[in-house]
């Protein structure tokens, strides 16, 4: 995961001494193997955009949204790196935008570039805290915290149960088949598809909004199969 980072080339000849220090026969077959996408697309650029952030580098970084229809350029004045979901995000101020927390995901970048141009530091975003109210990487513009009340039914609920959606989640159990889960989070993108993910075994109870919105994705999808 730090392959391209100069400041970890020196595992590249450390890596090989451990494996023969902890494998009698380095012929042997993987036992323990890592969650990470070794195909993702930009992962090249992640030593570049670390070193940025490090020195306060300034970036003009030609950018391919999926929505789009071709490429454009965007000064960015980097400040996070984020993986999420095996994708990797950068975070950074926005010129154009005046924006602190624009965020572009690596495999929708096409070239990176360093401009001379003053840098400009962060002062108002803590991103130990920033993260702290959402699931995944998006936080909508005025967002505000939501109480969500969510109800999962059969081994969904004891999946939840030892694998929480947020660390605000607090769970009770109904009946022997159900559960109720809340969480204080932000209603945002990745939340919103990791509850399309569990559709058969969970209802959304609050807010409102959340309802109508899974209520509407529901039968979006359900209409793929008339």
């Amino acid at each position: 995961q730090f392959k391209g980072m100069p400041q970890f080339e020196w595992m590249n000849e450390t890596l090989p001494k451990l494996q023969h220090g902890t494998s009698k026969d380095l012929n042997e077959k993987t036992i323990i193997e890592f969650d990470s996408n070794q195909y993702l697309k930009g992962i090249e650029n992640l030593g570049e955009l670390y070193n940025a952030i490090l020195y306060k580098k300034v970036l003009l970084i030609k950018y391919m949204p999926f929505e789009a229809t071709e490429a454009y350029e965007i000064i960015i004045h980097p400040y996070y790196l984020k993986q999420y979901n095996n994708r990797w995000f950068l975070f950074g101020y926005n010129p154009l935008k005046n924006k602190y927390d624009w965020n572009l995901a690596l495999d929708r970048i096409k070239t990176v570039t360093e401009i001379c141009e003053q840098y400009h530091i962060n002062d108002s975003i803590d991103w130990q805290n920033y993260f702290e109210d959402i699931v995944g990487v998006t936080k909508p513009e005025n967002s505000k915290v939501e109480n969500v009340v969510l109800r999962f039914k059969g081994k969904t609920g004891h999946y939840i149960e030892s694998k929480p959606i947020h660390g605000s989640q607090k769970l009770k159990r109904i009946d022997n088949v159900s559960v109720e889960v809340t969480l204080n989070v932000v209603i945002n993108y990745e939340l919103e598809r990791l509850l399309l993910s569990y559709a058969d075994s969970v209802a959304v109870l609050k807010p409102k909004i959340l309802v109508n919105s899974m209520i509407e994705k529901t039968n979006l999808a359900l209409a793929q199969y008339k």
